[in-house]
């Protein structure tokens, strides 16, 4: 007699990802604080920007007309002219910053002794407070005490005390000088990282083949940190174009509006001017330019990324 066993098939229930939902809200939740923190510091504060450049605002009245702040900002000679100045002095900041940032990076990839310390001493002015910088600067170049007329009349380069922020010429060479002076560290770091990263195998086959020094800048480094290059040049640009730090401490924008940069031109018409719509438009379009760079920096790192999965 044999035996038969019956087997009753049950059909598999199907996932309905209901557990991964509850784990991605749990997510979701210590997320929130942050989320919450970021939105009270950077959206809201962007989005009354934003608002109170379509306002009129006397005191505490304010009233809404539309593009008029667009309209008279644009048509302010003011505006356009402290465009240019922002232009020019982003313009020789970033390629003052690349060109002294490469050079320093060759040099302290080069030296084997007090590496470190090195590095250190050229760190320091990017580890200073901008406004800590420009203060001392400020005392630098003081016109009666200073340190650098005393240099300078000392060894006879000059008859007389220079008011180095008192003329439009030497106060925008000033302020460049200082945002230079700040900014160098930040490019040779990157730089100094990207080259420890060509492989050494590169300039042994270079050196094998008889290649000089300068071909093997050219044809080595260079290549090798083109796409790094760029992109620390396109995050130096967005951080200049907003940078205000250095030029509200040294010179306020003046004299004559040699310094007046957009940062400047914003404070200036929003707490001196009190005409905070109008200083308003001018941070909306100041944001504009800004998210145009990292649009930019975006775009490069992506086609580096699929370069480099290549």
């Amino acid at each position: 007699m044999s035996n038969t066993t019956t087997t009753t098939n049950t059909p598999a229930r199907s996932w309905t990802g209901r557990g991964l939902a509850r784990e991605r809200w749990h997510g979701y939740l210590f997320l929130a604080p942050t989320l919450l923190f970021l939105a009270a510091v950077i959206v809201l504060p962007l989005f009354h920007a934003f608002w109170t450049s379509f306002q009129r605002i006397r005191g505490l009245n304010s009233t809404f007309i539309g593009f008029a702040n667009y309209v008279r900002v644009l048509e302010d000679e003011a505006f356009w002219h402290s465009l240019r100045v922002s232009l020019a002095f982003v313009s020789v900041s970033v390629v003052a910053h690349v060109l002294l940032g490469l050079l320093l990076a060759l040099a302290l990839n080069k030296i084997t002794f007090a590496r470190t310390a090195l590095r250190v001493l050229f760190l320091t002015p990017w580890m200073v407070a901008a406004a800590v910088g420009a203060t001392i600067w400020l005392w630098l170049l003081e016109p009666q005490f200073g340190v650098l007329n005393y240099i300078l009349l000392s060894v006879g380069i000059i008859s007389a005390p220079v008011a180095w922020l008192g003329t439009p010429g030497t106060a925008f060479a000033a302020v460049t000088t200082v945002e230079i002076w700040r900014g160098v560290p930040f490019i040779m770091l990157l730089t100094l990282a990207g080259l420890q990263t060509i492989p050494a195998e590169q300039y042994e086959a270079a050196e094998i083949d008889g290649a000089t020094s300068w071909q093997k800048f050219r044809h080595i480094t260079l290549p090798n940190l083109k796409y790094l290059l760029v992109v620390a040049s396109t995050l130096d640009i967005i951080n200049v174009v907003r940078h205000y730090d250095i030029i509200g401490i040294m010179t306020g924008g003046g004299p004559a509006g040699a310094t007046e940069v957009l940062p400047a031109l914003l404070y200036n018409t929003a707490f001196r001017a009190n005409r905070f719509g109008e200083a308003a438009a001018i941070g909306v379009l100041l944001l504009s330019m800004v998210l145009i760079f990292a649009a930019m920096y975006l775009r490069i790192t992506r086609v580096g990324q699929e370069d480099d999965r290549r």
